[in-house]
């Protein structure tokens, strides 16, 4: 199975309704963790394209230990 890749604006949404807030920008790519920065690693992707392809998603899904099942149901719902 392939993840599917997702339109950036509503990955941000989702990004935000899970509690992460936006940090910083480093090059192109953007920087997302927990207000209290408690993530092993930040969400990163580049916030200036389209869309976020599959394998991005599937790297900061498993960074945030969130199944993909879970993640589609979520995002159809934004």
């Amino acid at each position: 199975m392939g993840f599917k890749p997702v339109q950036t604006k509503k990955f941000r949404k989702w990004l935000k309704r899970r509690g992460l807030v936006y940090k910083r920008t480093t090059a192109s790519h953007e920087i997302w963790d927990y207000p209290d920065d408690s993530l092993w690693r930040p969400v990163t992707f580049r916030g200036a394209k389209n869309e976020i392809p599959g394998t991005h998603i599937h790297t900061n899904l498993q960074t945030l230990g969130i199944t993909y099942a879970e993640f589609e149901k979520e995002i159809k719902e934004i």
